[in-house]
């Protein structure tokens, strides 16, 4: 039987909008307040955010038109202009704070690991939504070995954190799927395996991060100084916060990078644990809504896109928040909407468009 689909224009008031659009003037609010210098103008980093906003919801709208449920083999060949960027990345990327993950132009740099994300998606979501019509096997090692040839680059360049972002959206959909539980107990036990010769890899300032999250006073001068100045902000806000740009630790500018990987720092020292778990609230309605909307797709590409919209999004989440909190390690990864940056801005945002082409093409009824 041939399903009959819905056609409605993309609206502004959807929650896939909605939400995102809430998020960036969280975001704009405490960069802000992050960047204050006493001048009432907005500092160059907050005007930037706001630009890569604007053109976020441009993508936004572009992709949310785009039956990206349809036709997934499309999709596969981006492999080829995505891997070629990583490797450009490699060889003449932008450097710094110890690894070579941009690609620079005049002042504006770009950042090709975050659009990677986006393309996994649907590489993962094509083969293993097909893997039990033929050649399950074949088709199992081909979506691994074409997320491993993603993977490498990143992790040489080095970035650890979207690398595991990586493992974590792969091993998330094969549960989903679900595919043979041989699978994922063959991927950890390969994870295993790898573990102990992957340690001497590291860069010194990754193991020293590892170690800092196990001992985390180990060394509260150089590696766990961002996690120590990062809880004292968080815990000095109370419950109800300091009060907008009245943050003491965020006003002396005692968190390294707290405009992008510890933004979420600021809200808990000027807005307290009342305004830390209004955010955090926010994260678990849109996770919720991509939840549900996950159950309404008519096929098992279309589920499987939802959850990996899911997976990206709840496990930056968990890792940001955690790892200002001293409950993860410390690896960059940034907050969806909140934290500055111009490719993770326009990341979250085709993710968001992606969920707004499959709920404008659900079928009647759904």
């Amino acid at each position: 039987m041939r399903l009959r689909y819905e056609e409605t224009s993309p609206r502004f008031g959807g929650w896939h909008f909605t939400l995102p659009a809430v998020f960036c003037i969280i975001s704009w609010i405490l960069l802000y307040s992050t960047t204050f210098t006493g001048s009432l103008l907005p500092s160059r980093t907050l005007v930037m955010q706001a630009i890569y906003t604007v053109l976020g919801v441009g993508v936004y709208l572009l992709i949310s038109r785009v039956r990206v449920g349809i036709r997934p083999a499309v999709w596969y060949h981006l492999f080829y202009p995505i891997f070629g960027l990583l490797l450009l990345t490699l060889i003449v990327g932008w450097a710094a704070h110890g690894s070579r993950r941009w690609l620079k132009f005049g002042d504006l740099t770009i950042q090709p690991s975050e659009f990677a994300k986006i393309f996994a998606i649907f590489l993962l979501a094509y083969f293993l939504s097909e893997y039990l019509m033929s050649e399950e096997g074949r088709r199992f090692i081909t979506a691994c070995g074409a997320l491993f040839a993603l993977a490498l680059p990143i992790l040489l360049q080095p970035d650890l954190g979207t690398a595991i972002v990586f493992l974590f959206l792969l091993i998330t959909l094969l549960w989903v799927k679900p595919v043979p539980r041989r699978y994922i107990v063959a991927i950890f036990v390969a994870l295993a395996i790898v573990a102990v010769p992957g340690w001497f890899v590291l860069r010194d300032y990754q193991k020293a991060r590892i170690l800092t999250f196990i001992q985390p006073e180990r060394d509260i001068l150089g590696s766990g100084y961002h996690v120590h100045q990062s809880k004292i902000a968080i815990g000095s806000g109370g419950i109800w916060g300091k009060g907008f740009l009245s943050g003491t630790q965020t006003q002396g500018q005692f968190i390294p990078v707290q405009a992008s990987d510890f933004i979420f720092t600021t809200a808990g020292e000027e807005w307290g644990l009342v305004g830390a778990l209004v955010i955090l609230g926010l994260y678990a309605a849109f996770c919720a809504r991509i939840f549900a909307l996950a159950q309404r797709v008519s096929t098992d590409y279309q589920r499987l896109l939802a959850y990996g919209v899911l997976a990206v999004f709840a496990f930056q989440v968990f890792i940001n928040v955690g790892m200002t909190l001293g409950l993860t390690p410390v690896t960059g990864i940034p907050l969806p909407f909140l934290s500055a940056g111009g490719s993770s801005m326009l990341t979250m945002w085709a993710l968001a468009g992606i969920l707004a082409s499959l709920e404008k093409h659900l079928p009647a009824g759904r």
